[in-house]
């Protein structure tokens, strides 16, 4: 009977030994390897989301407001909001740049833009920007006003979402923690006075 015991003991620590020994092996030529190159993915044409597109359109517009700001033209604004951000709204505004480097003229293509942007912000940015144009009127007022009331849409959205998400935190509160709670409170005294009428 010591026999088996014994010998069960030694095959635990020859086991207990290799796998401990290939586990440091293996560690120790995973770090020797050469590093793995990690690429990141860009994305060609980004897919629609209403919510990060409201998130995109202040910062969007507020680079085209500095730029504008600065005395850069319209073209030449987008241009540089178009090379300093991504999503979907740089894609679509890309999308016009890439139409009047072709020859269309920039107003009609603001307006198509207007018209077929699943966004509404994208389309209320558009349009501004067309009417803008169309007008000779001062870009800078007008994407100062656009960038205080997309902040403004923006905060208003993020308040909903948040509001959302704290009623579904509530769920979990009203119908685990407190029955648990009450039933604690209440099992020491059911307990009492059950105990006090046998």
């Amino acid at each position: 009977m010591q026999l088996i015991a014994l010998g069960t003991s030694v095959l635990a620590l020859v086991t207990l030994y290799f796998s401990l020994g290939k586990s440091t092996e293996s560690k120790l030529a995973e770090r020797l390897q050469p590093r793995k190159r990690i690429f990141q993915k860009t994305k060609t044409k980004s897919k629609f989301n209403s919510l990060s597109a409201l998130m995109e359109i202040p910062d969007f517009a507020s680079l085209l407001w500095f730029a504008v700001s600065a005395g850069e033209s319209l073209e030449s604004a987008l241009r540089l909001s178009v090379s300093r951000s991504n999503g979907y709204v740089s894609g679509e505004f890309q999308r016009v740049l890439r139409n009047v480097e072709h020859g269309a003229v920039m107003q009609v293509e603001l307006q198509e833009l207007a018209s077929q942007a699943k966004s509404e912000h994208v389309r209320e940015l558009a349009t501004k920007l067309a009417v803008a144009l169309n007008n000779g009127s001062a870009l800078g007022d007008l994407m100062g006003d656009f960038v205080q009331s997309s902040t403004s849409a923006l905060r208003a959205e993020l308040l909903i979402i948040a509001g959302r998400n704290e009623t579904k935190m509530m769920i979990p509160m009203v119908f685990i923690i407190l029955p648990i709670t009450v039933m604690f409170a209440l099992f020491p005294s059911l307990a009492l006075i059950q105990s006090s009428f046998l």
